[in-house]
């Protein structure tokens, strides 16, 4: 009998939340034959540079330290395979891809991108600034029209890096925020999100059937790399005249909701041990 694949996954020293994920896929894992372990991307103690598969799961403190986890995904990558990609997840960890997205006709929530050092004129209605570079909720705050702590939060996020301004959208209170979840190929299920800002808690509920509008929306979102990458979620809200626009493109550490969906923790792991041979 051939041994059991051996499969890192990567978490962080200190979680910033639970990880919803990880009991799911953990029995989901060692269903499928896989001997996995749990090892934080930040241990000084780990030994990256052994020969064993790694999957990005819940590495969720890296916006504080992007330049060394990127260093750090090449690493790993150099080792082994790493999911995904490290190319992608290079490419995903700037939130500057919305403006890539909507260059090549994606729709996605109207964004301003706001370089280091620069300023703009703030519009009058409600809006959402974030740091370029963050996970979860981090840096990301809602103002009403003409607040002035609005145009000090820009200054303090572009004093150390760029930021995004963009519309809140009315949509969210009510429909919600969609969350598309992507194994393997295919869409699997969609959840609903409330609106999150700094320090506020994750709320889902769901699963919910998947608009066909939204399908066709994150499909075309995901086209470029739909056949490099193992996992995807793309979050959407929709805008004023109803039409689904993208808020994220989670490819590097995202929450596939497995509980949400039964099965899909199987299917996952199933995709895995088919990478794994």
């Amino acid at each position: 009998m051939s041994p059991a694949p051996r499969l890192r996954v990567a978490t962080c020293e200190t979680l910033p939340e639970l990880d919803v994920d990880a009991a799911p896929l953990a029995a989901a894992l060692a269903a499928a034959g896989i001997e996995a372990e749990l090892l934080a991307w930040d241990d000084p103690a780990v030994d990256w540079d052994l020969p064993i598969p790694t999957i990005l799961r819940s590495t969720w403190n890296y916006a504080l330290d992007v330049t060394g986890f990127l260093a750090w995904v090449d690493r790993v990558a150099a080792a082994a395979p790493l999911w995904n990609p490290p190319d992608i997840v290079r490419g995903n960890v700037h939130k500057r891809y919305l403006v890539e997205l909507a260059a090549r006709g994606v729709g996605v929530v109207p964004t301003t991108l706001v370089e280091r050092g620069q300023t703009v004129a703030l519009p009058s209605r409600k809006i959402v600034i974030k740091p370029e570079v963050g996970a979860g909720s981090l840096g990301a705050r809602v103002f009403e029209p003409g607040d002035p702590e609005a145009a000090r939060h820009l200054a303090a996020l572009t004093a150390i890096g760029a930021a995004l301004v963009q519309p809140y959208l009315d949509s969210v209170d009510d429909y919600g925020e969609r969350s598309l979840v992507w194994i393997d190929g295919a869409l699997s299920h969609a959840i609903r999100k409330t609106p999150r800002f700094a320090g506020d808690d994750e709320r889902v509920d769901g699963p919910f059937p998947i608009a066909d509008d939204e399908r066709a929306l994150a499909e075309a979102a995901l086209a470029p790399v739909a056949d490099r990458i193992l996992y995807g979620r793309v979050d959407l809200a929709r805008d004023e005249a109803n039409r689904p626009v993208v808020m994220e493109l989670e490819l590097v550490e995202p929450s596939l909701f497995f509980a949400r969906q039964p099965g899909s923790a199987d299917r996952f792991a199933a995709a895995l041990r088919k990478r794994l041979g």
